[in-house]
């Protein structure tokens, strides 16, 4: 009797996990599916903007029909806190707002300033949230008004915005997409701050709003991403522009190709390389004038063009194009190093972090005024790019053409 009771009991423990599996269960038809959502600052409240997914519509689309309907609809509410204003969004959605679907996160520059410690928060609580959306910082603009830009190739302006992240990081290298999990361990790691990609619309945002603008070769309104937004803490202090991006990828060894351009070493032009390979490593060192930091890239590249006379076939030509690609590499990694101190004096190449790892008991004794002594910090930086191919032309055909 007593085994047959055991028996019982450990079914019934079994089973549970199998009838209260679907407890929380949601129709589809039911949700809102948010592919973006945004966050601006609204006088001490918080103004947010969701980016919903019309089925219907992409369906239509999909199947080969046409309509002047946008693929996504907004909505938008204000209030005291982000779950507030999220739970008000029903009052004006036939469905309610779903963020398991989530693309990317755009977070108004104003409200940057003033700190968006409430915004993580909120990210990183929500257990429907995936981590794998990437999170950006409107430049001057609002987050409304980048979701409200219709783009084309990319019916959903969200998937516009997450998949030119992923293709600029990729090949260009001005930027590089965050997720949540890489924002937070940034804002809570000793000797580090964040950086963020910037996106801003280029062109008339009114025009961008309308239908118009995906029916034009060339749009009146475009979302471009735009330098990386620098914060001390959860604050932002100012933006890296240009080519400062790419340095700040060396340093960060995030960059897996982009392209150079070189001085021709004896003769007027530019030679232009890309970057195949590029590992890159900051080491510190403890001198008798304190601590310094040493950064290291080691990386491969092709030749792509070529706009003057030079000889690839001759090895002291591609030496000398090897040397001039090292300096011009260095060049934007010290930018980028003098940006973030002296401009910003802002960490976000985690140095402090690297002497907390290596130099533990240093860090100790620093990390208490590391604001005030990281723009001190000397810093070396040491390049070495070989040239692996040079093309199918080793002597440029420019000088050759006939007037």
């Amino acid at each position: 009797m007593l085994s047959r009771l055991i028996v019982t009991v450990l079914l019934l423990v079994l089973m549970m996990p199998l009838v209260t599996g679907c407890w929380n269960r949601k129709e589809l038809n039911e949700l809102g599916i948010t592919s973006a959502i945004g966050f601006d600052y609204a006088a001490g409240r918080v103004r947010v903007t969701a980016q919903v997914i019309d089925p219907g519509e992409i369906s239509n689309r999909t199947g080969g029909g046409t309509s002047s309907r946008a693929p996504v609809t907004l909505y938008e509410e204000t209030a005291g806190s982000v779950m507030e204003a999220i739970r008000a969004i029903t009052t004006k959605s036939p469905r309610k707002v779903y963020l398991s679907h989530l693309r990317v996160v755009i977070i108004d520059e104003k409200l940057a300033r003033e700190g968006m410690r409430n915004i993580i928060d909120f990210l990183s609580r929500d257990h429907e949230l995936r981590r794998d959306f990437f999170i950006l910082v409107a430049q001057n603009t609002t987050s409304r008004e980048i979701l409200n830009i219709l783009t084309t190739i990319e019916k959903i302006p969200a998937n516009k915005i997450y998949n030119s992240l992923k293709v600029a990081e990729e090949s260009w290298a001005p930027v590089f997409g965050t997720n949540l999990e890489t924002l937070v361990y940034s804002l809570v790691t000793e000797g580090l701050n964040p950086l963020l990609p910037g996106i801003r619309i280029e062109g008339d945002p009114r025009l961008g709003e309308m239908q118009e603008n995906v029916e034009h070769i060339s749009s009146p309104a475009r979302l471009t991403l735009s330098g990386l937004a620098v914060f001390r803490g959860d604050r932002l202090v100012g933006w890296m522009k240009g080519t400062e991006g790419v340095g700040a990828n060396f340093i960060m060894n995030k960059v897996k190709s982009t392209v150079i351009r070189v001085a021709c070493p004896e003769t007027k032009g530019n030679v232009t390389m890309e970057i195949i390979r590029s590992q890159s490593r900051i080491k510190s060192e403890i001198k008798d004038s304190g601590p310094s930091v040493r950064i290291e890239v080691m990386g491969e590249a092709n030749v792509a063009d070529v706009e003057c006379q030079i000889d690839l076939s001759d090895p002291s030509a591609i030496k000398e194009l090897e040397q001039a690609l090292d300096e011009q590499v260095g060049k934007l990694i010290k930018q980028a190093i003098a940006s973030s101190q002296h401009k910003f004096k802002s960490d976000v190449f985690g140095f402090g972090n690297i002497l907390y790892r290596q130099h533990p008991r240093l860090w100790q004794s620093l990390k208490g005024y590391w604001k005030d002594k990281y723009p001190k910090i000397p810093t070396e930086v040491d390049v070495k790019i070989s040239i692996r191919r040079t093309g199918t032309v080793t002597k440029s055909f420019i000088t050759e053409i006939k007037e």
